[in-house]
């Protein structure tokens, strides 16, 4: 499908590498303009709303059964090519973090790095989290009088406070109806990508890249309850490889982009010189 999508770039040369930012599940490619903001002076950066969230909505009716990862970077595939792009970053957080490896592994002569943020390297997802997450996905409605209701609905029964968090960070208002705030995903769409991410071949993927000598920078807030922490200690021993490089980083939990934005960005900066 054409996925709808943001982008940044300097106004004057060409920019010296291209950044392509994929959001978590339930975001949209706008949650990352505080991070972009202050990047677009020197690097281009493109942020799509992958399948099923934001303006890429909705999937269409051919396509309703595929929420793969292969799908996912299917998408995003077909855009950089239409926008020529043929080398670029891939910066992922979350879900955005099998996309990325399943694009990668895809276009090993195009990928220059990737930074991966706060998901295992195994094909359970969230650590476990996923069959509490899809039941709350399943039940969550669709729509709320206020800001605030639609908070502390999904602080309450949210299986993880910081996808809670971010899940209420993304809800917008559209109109001045009653039931006004939503969320930017369909439910439906959520859901079906959860059942599906545990198919991802993620180690594999992850050996390809490497095999290629492209740079991997896994990062996991030690608050997180997606990543755990026994997960992360173990995937760091097996994973060992000069081209991969794993920190974890206090002070915050799944929403690592968002809860360290300053240093994210610098660590961006960094890793892409």
């Amino acid at each position: 499908m054409n996925l709808s999508f943001f982008e940044w770039k300097p106004q004057h040369e060409a920019s010296p590498a291209t950044l392509v930012f994929l959001h978590g599940m339930g975001g949209t490619g706008s949650i990352w303009r505080p991070i972009t903001a202050p990047l677009e002076e020197t690097y281009r950066c493109i942020a799509p709303d992958q399948r099923g969230h934001g303006g890429s909505r909705p999937v269409p009716e051919n396509e309703h059964d595929d929420f793969h990862a292969t799908d996912y970077a299917k998408d995003v595939s077909q855009l950089l090519s239409r926008l020529k792009i043929d080398r670029y970053f891939l910066i992922g957080h979350s879900m955005g973090v099998r996309t990325a490896l399943a694009l990668a592994q895809q276009e090993l002569e195009k990928v220059q790095g990737l930074i991966l943020v706060d998901i295992s390297i195994t094909r359970e997802w969230g650590g476990g989290i996923g069959v509490p997450l899809a039941n709350f996905i399943r039940h969550l409605p669709e729509a709320f009088s206020t800001r605030q209701g639609l908070r502390d609905y999904v602080m309450k029964y949210c299986p993880d406070p910081s996808i809670g968090q971010y899940l209420a960070a993304v809800s917008k208002k559209v109109s001045d109806s009653p039931e006004s705030w939503v969320f930017p995903f369909d439910h439906q769409s959520l859901v079906r990508t959860i059942e599906e991410a545990d198919e991802a071949p993620i180690p594999e993927w992850v050996q390809k890249i490497l095999a290629a000598k492209i740079p991997i920078l896994f990062l996991r807030g030690e608050r997180s309850k997606v990543w755990k922490k026994e997960d992360y200690e173990a995937q760091r021993a097996q994973f060992a490889d000069p081209n991969l490089t794993f920190e974890e980083w206090a002070n915050c939990g799944h929403g690592l982009p968002f809860e360290q934005r300053l240093r994210f960005i610098e660590r961006i900066k960094e890793f892409v010189k």
